[in-house]
């Protein structure tokens, strides 16, 4: 990461969820910017109804695909409450990201397999080409995550069960704050690091008719399936970056400001 105070004085809106703001927020604070966090996003436990089948078969996948952070806390919570132990565990994993992978290892597992890219299209990719494939998979997700790799493996004959573990949800309480934000500071760049980022800020947005609060502000989106959205909504998004990481997305919104100031 560059050292130079690159956003140096910039006023930088984090809209990520608490437990995973800090650490965004201390490395903008780090290259000079001004963090401030609204969290648009949380997550709380789900409970599936085919949650008693999934745990009884737990034995019997050969893979089990983790697409998110959230998803592997989730997944090893709902295993815990189970009561299930690690030696029952015997499937490979396989992961979006090597951010996933890290947590992943903090219990006791390492994923076999990763996507070149960091996200569940990327992954199909990698499926269509051949380089991925399971005969039983068990994919623990969010509630709005996408369903195209299980898709994608039962199309070439593969079975794939989707627990959903977790769900996310719009933080009421986080409205008032976002409201003060746009009114009294001025934001130099909105981050977003996942579609419902996007849609949760839009809500809030459209519901309180602050669309003027926007102009000249800078959008970044962490990924192609976020900026996706924000340009949905008629946002246009200067930053983006090719991988789809925090650090990622820091290196490209340090590029933005680097070609502003040439």
């Amino acid at each position: 990461m560059n050292s130079v105070q690159t956003l140096a004085d910039k006023h930088i809106l984090i809209t990520r969820a608490k437990r995973q703001a800090k650490e965004f927020a201390d490395k903008i604070e780090q290259l000079g910017g001004i963090p401030h966090t609204v969290s648009l996003i949380e997550f709380k436990p789900y409970l599936d109804p085919n949650k008693s089948l999934y745990v009884s078969e737990i034995s019997s996948y050969d893979w089990i695909i983790l697409t998110s952070i959230n998803g592997v806390h989730a997944f090893f919570d709902e295993l815990n409450k189970a009561g299930i132990q690690k030696d029952e565990i015997i499937a490979k994993f396989a992961v979006v990201g090597t951010k996933t992978n890290a947590v992943l290892k903090q219990y006791g597992f390492e994923a076999a397999f990763i996507p070149a890219k960091f996200t569940a299209d990327d992954f199909v990719k990698a499926i269509e080409k051949g380089e991925f494939f399971a005969k039983k998979a068990l994919i623990p997700k969010g509630n709005l995550a996408r369903n195209i790799i299980a898709e994608k493996l039962k199309e070439l004959g593969g079975t794939a069960d989707e627990w959903i573990v977790y769900e996310t949800y719009f933080p009421d309480e986080e409205k008032e704050h976002l409201l003060h934000l746009l009114q009294n500071e001025q934001l130099h760049m909105i981050t977003f690091t996942s579609s419902s980022t996007v849609r949760h800020f839009m809500r809030v947005v459209k519901g309180l008719q602050l669309e003027q609060k926007l102009s000249g502000i800078v959008f970044a989106c962490i990924g192609p399936v976020a900026k996706t959205t924000a340009i949905s909504y008629g946002l246009s998004v200067e930053v983006c970056p090719e991988e789809y990481t925090i650090d990622g997305l820091l290196q490209e919104m340090c590029k933005y400001y680097e070609k502003e100031e040439q």
